[in-house]
């Protein structure tokens, strides 16, 4: 049912978007081609691509910027969390998550172990951003074969990519939020001239446990009004250098990553994670051969987590990443009608746990690919999109050497070898029916490699409070999608609307273990039920089953007034998904519920108030072993007022007021592990200023 509740609101957008041809001019507007998306064919913009596509940027960003990138992205239509409590929550894309959606640092991989475990934070901080990248759908085969759910790339200016127009600029800011009693502060300075450029970033989040309303677990109504071991502190710093020249430029970054929070699971669980990171990116921007630039980019990190018993302070685990990845993007002179992109793309990740609580063994995955998107542009009116990714991929498995015979069941598998080829294709054509007005229909054929904690898991998780086990007989992962976008850029209403279909064979995900569980004391398995007084753990099985995704979603503007001193605005957003196995024709677990949302934003001169509500509807469909999803409804608003410049100088002060669930509502989510023991956080107010220089 939940697909049908928010689909009406989905038709009047089409039908809203499709006929609103009428009031006042409103031919400035163009939020969707404001900013050109880097992680797709060069020189587009969102209005002009195939697959869905959302920009999170500028003041919207700064009001919507939160400790995750799941809470960050948590009002952007088709985008859900994993929420493993405040300290982690990864964005889930319409339905698809962990391995199949792929963050980017600046166009490079993540380089830590977020997508291993919802416990695992990503280890980029939103609060030092400049803009999100949200592509959704298989066609974002660019960036691997994991990107068949899509992309978040996220962009920030530690490596500048202009040279700066003023000797010296910069931010600072401090904020407070009363949920968690964060403080936080940030400051942000660029120095440089026509040549060189220099950029440090520095920031530190305080936070306490965060309250939530009533209790966390009422099935065991022992703490109330506080998640239990929910506290977090993140220290970021970077310094960047960047060089300009006739040919182009090349900068250098190093960014060191910190963040100690709290898992409030049964078993109390601190993450103590660090990364250390150093990025290379450069362009050469004069033609050669026959091609008009070529860009590149590499990253190379250090990536350590402890999973530490918060009650007697001993480390359980230790997850240690040693990676790196490098892309080289050589984009085409145009050949008449035909432009595009190829290019090459490696990837190295030495992965290993050591400690108590092991589950999957050492491992090393190296990947090359080639890849090219084209775009022929047909007529003013129609152009097509062509697609094409070829990856190649081996999993090694630790020596003994390595303490191999620690990891069950795997002694004998010393040095084991899996190799595995992939190859993904997607088509789309992108209409213009009339001005100001896009349809985009995409296509694909995707191929996931599996990683080695689908095949090789084994072993007790403190951090998810289970037993994984992998299946080392899994083939890799194929899927066709398809999905169909109308776009409006400028008007009385802007925005976009569109549906999705997703097909998997083979799709490989976690199911729960009905007949038995897993014993901590003795070590060993046995049949349910389990005795009250024993520690045990849940088992959790990677299996493969055919599936299939579908769903809609719309975010739509309308401009009720729209003047250089004043404007109104009225957003509108819904999303749903479903998906199940087809195979057993069950639904597949941990899938978002359908929302509805809608918001205003008023601005005149230098005042900006807003409010915005969104309701996310009951899930009645869920997996084997899970129960169901209570609705909700978050209210929010902001308010924001920039004092004058101070005579004479660039000087300028901003002070912001946020306010979150202002019902105190509890809120869980469908799609988080821990949703019977972590709602959401409960009423919260974000008080701050930003100074800029």
């Amino acid at each position: 049912m939940s697909f049908f509740r928010s689909l009406p609101l989905s038709l009047l957008s089409v039908l809203t978007l499709a006929h609103a041809q009428k009031g006042p001019d409103h031919s400035d507007i163009h939020p969707l081609d404001t900013y050109f998306v880097t992680a797709g064919l060069d020189g587009k913009t969102a209005f002009d691509l195939a697959q869905g596509t959302s920009i999170l940027a500028g003041d919207e960003l700064r009001r919507r910027a939160a400790a995750t990138l799941g809470a960050t992205l948590a009002d952007t239509a088709g985008v859900s969390g994993t929420y493993f409590g405040p300290g982690s929550s990864r964005p889930i894309i319409r339905g698809l998550g962990g391995e199949r959606v792929r963050m980017l640092d600046n166009g490079v991989g993540s380089l830590d172990a977020s997508s291993i475990s919802p416990d695992h934070g990503v280890s980029v901080e939103p609060l030092l951003v400049e803009r999100i990248e949200v592509l959704r759908g298989p066609a974002t085969l660019l960036y691997g074969s994991s990107a068949v759910g899509g992309v978040v790339n996220v962009i920030d200016n530690r490596i500048p990519s202009a040279a700066p127009t003023t000797p010296f600029s910069g931010l600072a800011e401090l904020r407070y939020e009363s949920a968690a009693h964060e403080r936080t502060g940030i400051v942000s300075a660029l120095a440089g001239n026509a040549t060189t450029a220099i950029q440090v970033n520095g920031l530190r989040t305080e936070t306490d446990d965060v309250a939530i309303p009533g209790y966390a677990d009422p099935a065991d109504p022992i703490h109330y009004g506080t998640l239990t071991n929910s506290a977090r502190t993140t220290k970021n710093a970077s310094i960047g250098v960047t060089r300009f020249g006739a040919l182009g430029h090349l900068g250098v970054a190093f960014n060191a990553y910190d963040s100690f929070y709290g898992v409030p699971v049964g078993e109390p669980i601190s993450i103590d994670l660090k990364q250390r990171r150093v990025d290379l990116r450069g362009e050469l921007t004069q033609p050669f051969a026959g091609f008009k630039n070529a860009k590149f980019c590499f990253g190379l990190a250090d990536y350590t987590h402890a999973e530490i018993d918060t009650s007697t302070g001993r480390t359980n685990t230790t997850f240690d990443n040693q990676a790196h990845e490098g892309r080289v993007e050589l984009v085409q002179k145009n050949l008449g009608a035909l432009s595009g992109t190829i290019g090459y793309q490696t990837t190295r990740s030495d992965f290993a746990a050591v400690g108590a609580e092991v589950v999957t063994p050492p491992s090393l995955t190296t990947s090359h690919a080639l890849f090219a998107l084209e775009s022929y542009k047909l007529s003013p009116a129609l152009s097509l999109e062509f697609g094409a990714r070829y990856e190649w991929q081996r999993i090694q498995l630790g020596t003994v050497a390595d303490d191999l015979a620690a990891y069950p069941g795997y002694a004998a598998r010393s040095g084991e070898k899996r190799t595995d080829h992939g190859l993904s294709f997607s088509t789309g054509a992108v209409y213009y029916p009339a001005k100001d007005f896009s349809i985009g229909l995409s296509l694909s054929a995707s191929q996931r490699l599996l990683v080695a904690q689908e095949l090789f898991s084994h072993g007790p998780h403190g951090g998810t409070g289970a037993y994984e086990i992998g299946s080392a007989g899994l083939d890799r992962e194929s899927s066709l999608g398809a999905e169909l976008t109308l776009r409006r850029r400028a008007g009385f209403v802007t925005g976009s609307v569109g549906a999705f279909v997703n097909r998997f064979t083979d799709f490989v995900f976690e199911q729960r273990d009905a007949r038995r569980y897993y014993a901590e004391a003795t070590g060993t398995f046995k049949a349910y039920p389990a005795r009250t007084a024993e520690a045990w753990l849940p088992i959790y099985q990677f299996i493969a089953k055919d599936a299939v995704f579908y769903g809609a979603e719309a975010e739509v503007q309308f401009h009720l007034i729209d003047r250089s001193d004043q404007r109104l605005h009225l957003a509108l957003l819904a999303d749903t998904v479903r998906a199940e196995q087809t195979t057993d024709n069950e639904p597949l677990p941990r899938i978002p519920a359908a929302r509805v949302g809608v918001g205003f934003a008023y601005t005149q001169l230098r005042w900006s108030l807003g409010a915005e509500a969104r309701h996310t509807f009951r899930q009645t469909r869920f997996g084997p072993e899970e129960t169901e999803t209570a609705g909700h409804t978050l209210i929010g608003a902001h308010a924001s007022y920039h004092v004058a410049a101070f005579a004479g100088t660039r000087v300028g002060l901003e002070l912001f007021a946020r306010a979150e669930n202002l019902t105190n509502a509890d809120a869980r989510l469908a799609t988080s592990f821990l949703k019977d023991i972590a709602p959401l956080p409960g009423r919260s107010f974000t008080l701050g200023a930003r100074l800029s220089f």
